[in-house]
């Protein structure tokens, strides 16, 4: 092979390195104008897992995003633990859905070192709130006056009301209850037959009798109410109670009342008290 050739080969040979190493420092240097250019905004607290998700579309890989609890508790039931609070004081901001959703909100943000929050069911400024409770009312009176109905009738079931089972759709559930007997036809007052007056114009009439009252006095079987005292059978139970109560909403229906629980997924048993 001549000398020629060997430069020849010698001298396209540095070329196509140099090319290389153009290559692969533009290559270094774009990668690090990428990390350069990008913004890391610190932790991120959030109050549930919803807020969690709505944050966490928004700011991306830019932040870290946490929950202030990891565990399954329902979001009316969570109270912070002391690892809570701690991890939220060392958040750089605070996110959470508002509305009284989250009942220990107020008292954890009034405490010290705490830091910046904001509600995420709120409007921008100078927008008006939605006032979503009067909407609801609306749509619940709408459905009573002219919605259809299914009707539920507890004498169907021959006294095994447990039997009725009502599936939480949108519309009109009704629920008729048996009448309180309150008739005494049935009564037998044969005991108390007071058409024989004579008795009482005897003069051999014994006063003992009125005095001795031993079988009036001895109310051990009716003193003795450990079956209607023993509840337990009530008591070993949650109750729930309406967090709210509206009476006579406009719209409804007159003596409406509307009251409003907050329930879990999962079947409750409706019991009343006649």
């Amino acid at each position: 092979m001549s000398k020629k050739l060997y430069r020849a080969l010698f001298v396209s040979l540095i070329m196509i390195l140099s090319s290389l190493a153009g290559c692969i420092a533009g290559s270094d240097e774009d990668t690090e104008e990428i990390v350069i250019g990008d913004e890391y905004y610190g932790k991120i607290m959030t109050s549930t897992y919803h807020v969690e998700q709505l944050v966490s579309a928004i700011v991306g890989d830019t932040a870290t995003v946490e929950m202030m609890s990891t565990t399954n508790i329902p979001v009316h039931d969570y109270k912070p633990s002391t690892k809570d609070l701690e991890r939220l004081r060392e958040s750089d901001v605070f996110f959470y859905h508002g509305l009284a959703l989250e009942p220990w909100v107020d008292g954890t943000l009034s405490q010290e070192d705490m830091p910046p929050s904001y509600m995420t069911h709120t409007m921008p400024t100078g927008e008006i709130t939605l006032d979503y409770q009067t909407m609801l009312v609306n749509d619940l009176c709408e459905q009573l006056s002219e919605g259809d109905k299914q009707s539920n009738d507890l004498l169907s079931h021959e006294g095994d009301a447990s039997q009725l089972e009502i599936h939480l759709e949108k519309g009109v559930q009704t629920l008729t209850l048996p009448e309180a007997d309150t008739s005494h036809d049935g009564h037998d007052h044969s005991g108390h037959d007071h058409g024989d007056e004579d008795g009482h114009d005897d003069d051999g009439h014994d006063e003992d009798g009125h005095d001795d009252h031993s079988d009036h006095d001895d109310h051990s079987d009716h003193d003795d109410h450990s079956d209607h005292d023993d509840h337990s059978d009530h008591d070993d139970h949650k109750h729930a109670e309406a967090e709210i109560s509206i009476e006579n909403p406009v719209g409804c229906p007159l003596g409406t009342v509307i009251s409003v629980f907050h329930l879990e997924e999962g079947e409750y048993v409706v019991e009343f008290e006649t």
